[in-house]
């Protein structure tokens, strides 16, 4: 079963690509076309929005036809619509329209299809699992945005789209075929409450309400900062080139955090991996505003932000799949994710606005602080399962 979670690594490093490059185009695309950053950032905002209304139908139709159909489907017309970026001609409108199409396309490739894989084949390491799949996500924020600064220094932004969206397809689309069959071990969860729920009921949670309300804080603190990272550094006097490579370190140690995170999940009581994991970007904080040009401190930071970015998502999967059942954890962790994607897409907006008012990002990073603190106590105040109890 490994090798469907190493297929399932590269398949969910190209889910949120937009998002992953959204900060190496920035300055070439608002240079362009004369738009604000708030204006551009606003882009990522109206993909979360709709994936409110996405997310959960993608999340159904994945718990009824599995994850492959839905995967080979959706895989070459998101190629397709990431393309049509390079043909936007200055127009607002048009950089809109485009992202509400990706929106659409971006559900079939999401980290959902993924994980809906792996939780279903997994029982014993399903920690480990998801840790492995998920992995994927620090991959795709190390190598997409070094390729899009290669690909737009040496081709223009126009065509470093299509490129792109070339080579996702050429990977994930074999692997799917070859990988995202075969029936499900079937895991009992029923002694654990978690099975025969409904959606409704889960939804009504306190588990659900816990985990959506410290995961969407988190992430608007951390996806703010994410993808204003290579702008931030920008700032501070570093060139491109240097600014993505440094902000794609956040993918390697993201890679180091999930699968360390993987590890302690299956052995230490989740509420205190949780909390942990949360409270990491107060260090990302810290040094990018004492030691603001500092490469070491550069560094510093996303080495923080890379190991709480891979904790994060693997912490609340993990948890997800403990307490909602199979039958409807596609859909309740599809609604789960687009109401955490509405959350993360306020944070890179807030980020761009505070800067064209200040022209610097000091105002961001004094809030992200109190948003990660708040986003740690929640995931204290979330119920342990029947199975934590009985460990105890």
């Amino acid at each position: 079963m490994w090798p469907l979670a190493l297929a399932c690594t590269l398949g969910v490093s190209g889910s949120a690509m937009f998002a992953f490059v959204g900060g190496v185009y920035m300055e070439s695309v608002t240079s362009e076309f004369g738009w604000s950053r708030a204006q551009y950032s606003s882009a990522f905002m109206l993909m979360m929005v709709s994936g409110l209304f996405i997310g959960p139908a993608v999340g159904s139709l994945i718990d009824r036809v599995g994850p492959r159909k839905v995967a080979l489907f959706a895989i070459v017309p998101f190629a397709l619509t990431i393309s049509l970026f390079g043909l936007v001609t200055g127009k607002l409108w048009q950089w809109y329209g485009i992202c509400l199409l990706l929106a659409l396309f971006q559900g079939g490739i999401s980290q959902i299809v993924w994980v809906k894989a792996i939780v279903a084949r997994f029982k014993r390491s399903r920690g480990l699992a998801i840790a492995v799949t998920l992995a994927g996500l620090g991959f795709g924020s190390f190598i997409w945005p070094l390729l899009a600064a290669f690909c737009i220094d040496a081709f223009g932004w126009r065509a470093a789209f299509p490129l792109m969206a070339t080579l996702y397809v050429v990977v994930a689309l074999p692997l799917a075929f070859l990988f995202l069959h075969g029936p499900p071990v079937v895991v009992d969860d029923r002694g654990r409450g978690a099975a025969g729920q409904s959606i409704s009921h889960a939804l009504r949670s306190r588990s659900f309400i816990g985990l959506v309300s410290a995961a969407g804080l988190f992430s608007a603190a951390y996806y703010g900062l994410s993808v204003h990272f290579v702008p931030v550094l920008k700032v501070s006097g570093m060139d491109l080139r240097a600014a993505a490579g440094v902000a794609g370190l956040i993918g390697v140690f993201s890679v180091m955090g999930r699968l360390t995170t993987g590890f302690l999940l299956d052995r230490l009581p989740t509420r205190l991996v949780g909390v942990i994991a949360f409270l990491l970007p107060l260090g990302a904080v810290g040094l990018l505003l004492a030691f603001p040009g500092s490469l070491p401190a550069a560094i510093g930071a996303v080495t923080f932000l890379g190991f709480a970015s891979g904790a994060e998502l693997d912490i609340v999967t993990y948890i997800a799949a403990r307490r909602f059942g199979q039958e409807v954890f596609g859909a309740i962790y599809a609604t789960f994710m687009a109401i955490i994607s509405v959350c993360a897409s306020i944070g890179p907006v807030v980020a761009g606005a505070l800067f064209d008012a200040s022209q610097t990002y000091s105002g961001y990073l004094a809030i992200v602080a109190p948003m990660v603190i708040v986003a740690a106590l929640l995931v204290a105040w979330i119920p342990l399962s029947a199975e934590e109890i009985e460990q105890r």
